[in-house]
């Protein structure tokens, strides 16, 4: 049986696996505001997993979920099949998508039956509120003043 402070544990390192490999993509690229106002919801999530587990879960799921639909849009791209996440990849930014796409996978897998003690309530509203924020930090990571900084 799995204790509720290894699920966390394993919670906020997938986080952590996620926010790392997002700062590797905004070194390589040159864009490291840009990945540290992207990242800033998944500190917030693994902060939220570290104080309340169950509800935290919650938190996590729309990040990775949100994290795992650009990696397959990225992926698509190079594939060449959709245009939508256009550009030049290296080869560092390539396998920092895999590194995502096994963080976030594992993370949604481990997240659900981690906030199951939570209130359906309770999960909804911060799964909205966490879907919310990460779509808005991705808004504000392409304003002007931050895109390429």
């Amino acid at each position: 049986m799995t204790t509720t402070s290894s699920r966390a544990s394993v919670l906020i390192t997938c986080l952590g696996g996620l926010a790392i490999a997002l700062m590797v993509v905004g070194v390589v690229s040159g864009t490291v505001l840009r990945h540290v106002v992207q990242i800033v919801p998944v500190l917030l999530a693994a902060a939220f997993v570290s104080w309340r587990p169950a509800i935290g879960a919650y938190a996590a799921l729309p990040i990775f979920i949100f994290w795992i639909l650009i990696v397959i849009l990225i992926w698509l791209f190079l594939a060449g099949l959709s245009r939508i996440a256009n550009g030049h990849y290296t080869a560092t930014e390539i396998l920092s998508t895999v590194v995502m796409a096994v963080c976030c996978g594992y993370g949604v897998f481990r997240a659900i039956p981690s906030g199951r003690p939570a209130s359906i309530a309770a999960r909804m509203v911060t799964f909205i509120a966490f879907a919310a924020l990460q779509f808005a930090a991705m808004l504000i990571s392409f304003s002007r003043s931050i895109a390429n900084r």
